[in-house]
């Protein structure tokens, strides 16, 4: 798949907001690190680093993967009002360390886990999604050794930001990745719109639904997201799954990372939108969440409009 380059401003905004225009830190934030007192628990396995300069604060912690326990390291944190949150992690990244560590968030629903690539996103708040979390005080986030990639999995600092209102829509990329004008390009040849961004991005549900992933020649690595509203979201060229066939996930929450599989002349993100067999223009639904408005319904919008007229060669993504 060709790639639409067109880098027409600098990319804005130093942190990952996943939901409208606002930096979560002006939301009720709590920030717990490794060494916040009697707010991290972990076992003797686990070791403590300064090593790296990307590191939250004055130290990090780490062990090797274990498969035969978690043996998980968990951040303690005070949830002042059940709710929506957003659940940020920090954590040094080198190429040593290891590309599928499971993080887990404790939800009203149950533990989710959220696995993340430590080589890349390094040095910065990085978000796992928005989770409906309950009240009081108690282990929110963990992080697992149970991997059976190599290299170190790493727990440094958690972020964790209330949310006002219910949180229905998200980018499908941080919003620190691309500048608006990126989401109103058109595609080559049919409704769909191609995201430039580097391998190991982090990608979001853009709304909450059910998963189902790809992996062909075309998509490459890629989940179709069956939303709540009925309508298909699909993601392509994935370097790797953050979440298993079947799963439920909520809106913001990471289910891949970018890269260049499948059709693909370079690394980014193909994004489409259908209902039923018909493919959908998602351009303005993608504009009205970067501005922090409710979007149109799938159902409503358009099939036409959001491509160039001449058609290529190149194979369509299959609708899967």
């Amino acid at each position: 798949m060709k790639i639409i380059v067109s880098w027409l401003a600098a990319v804005v905004a130093a942190s990952l907001v996943l939901v409208g225009p606002a930096d979560p830190a002006a939301a009720a934030s709590t920030t717990v690190d490794n060494a916040t007192a009697e707010r991290f628990i972990a076992g003797s396995d686990w070791g403590t680093s300064a090593w790296s300069a990307q590191r939250h604060d004055a130290d990090y912690r780490f062990a090797t993967p274990n498969l035969v326990t978690s043996d998980a390291a968990w951040f303690k944190a005070a949830i002042a009002e059940a709710g929506a949150h957003l659940v940020e992690v920090w954590y040094p990244a080198d190429a040593g360390y290891n590309s599928a560590t499971p993080f887990m968030v404790a939800t009203t629903g149950g533990t989710r886990s959220v696995v993340v690539d430590q080589r890349a996103n390094g040095g910065r708040w990085v978000s796992l999604g928005t989770f409906t979390l309950a009240a009081g005080d108690y282990n929110v986030v963990g992080v697992s050794r149970w991997t059976s990639q190599p290299g170190y999995v790493v727990a440094d600092a958690v972020r964790i930001t209330s949310s006002t209102g219910a949180v229905s829509f998200s980018l499908p990329l941080p919003r620190s990745a691309l500048p608006r004008s990126e989401y109103d390009d058109p595609h080559h040849d049919y409704p769909a719109i191609d995201l430039p961004v580097g391998t190991g991005t982090p990608a979001y549900a853009v709304r909450a639904g059910t998963v189902t992933v790809i992996d062909d020649s075309s998509c490459g690595r890629g989940i179709n997201l069956t939303g709540t509203d009925g309508a298909i979201y699909t993601y392509c060229h994935f370097s790797s799954w953050s979440v298993s066939n079947g799963a439920s996930v909520g809106v913001g929450q990471q289910i891949g990372l970018t890269g260049n599989t499948g059709n693909s002349t370079g690394p980014h993100l193909h994004f489409g939108i259908r209902t039923a067999s018909t493919r959908r223009c998602p351009q303005n639904f993608l504009l009205a969440v970067y501005d922090g408005t409710t979007p149109p319904a799938a159902s409503s919008l358009p099939t036409t409009g959001c491509f160039y007229a001449s058609r290529s060669a190149e194979p369509v993504i299959p609708l899967g």
